[in-house]
């Protein structure tokens, strides 16, 4: 009788991380419980440049289009792009959501998020904003379901960070 090999990898499978949604907010709950809303923000401002610093060279080098394909490819990836609204041009990128696919999940196993998990929305995309030298305003956010409106723009008025501005004369502009 022949053997049969199947040679799987992990890019093989779909791949949702549904549950990383509540590992992530007990570890913000721990951070908040022994060291409070600070240290929540300062943990948050630590991971963000760490894990995200390659969307904020893309930033940098594409403007707020490389924001907006980041965030729809999240979306597409948790299968909930029909609650996200997006609205872009080249100065601003509105982001409105229906309701947070990470709070559904944790509802729909009996999980109650703890009162930091909107700090994975406020604190992460302000850091995210900040580093690439553009801004971040959390107009909304329901603490039920996730629901939210934010934006990001660039203040045309004010002058962009060295670094941006640098990417921009590399493409032609001013």
């Amino acid at each position: 009788m022949a053997k049969l090999v199947m040679d799987r990898r992990a890019a093989d499978n779909k791949y949702l991380h549904r549950d990383f949604h509540v590992s992530g907010d007990r570890g913000l709950a721990y951070v908040g419980k022994h060291w409070g809303d600070a240290g929540v923000k300062e943990y948050l401002e630590r991971f963000t440049v760490s894990w995200y610093s390659p969307l904020i060279a893309d930033i940098g080098s594409k403007g707020l289009e490389a924001l907006r394909d980041y965030i729809q490819k999240i979306y597409d990836a948790e299968e909930a792009s029909g609650v996200l609204h997006i609205t872009f041009s080249e100065n601003e990128l509105m982001v409105n959501v229906d309701r947070c696919p990470g709070i559904s999940y944790m509802h729909s196993i009996g999980y109650e998020p703890s009162p930091w998990y909107r700090e994975l929305t406020s604190t992460v995309n302000r850091v995210i904003a900040e580093k690439s030298g553009i801004n971040f305003e959390l107009q909304s956010y329901d603490e039920k379901t996730g629901k939210t409106a934010y934006r990001f723009f660039i203040n045309t008025s004010a002058p962009l960070r060295e670094e941006n501005q640098k990417n921009n004369k590399k493409k032609g502009g001013n």
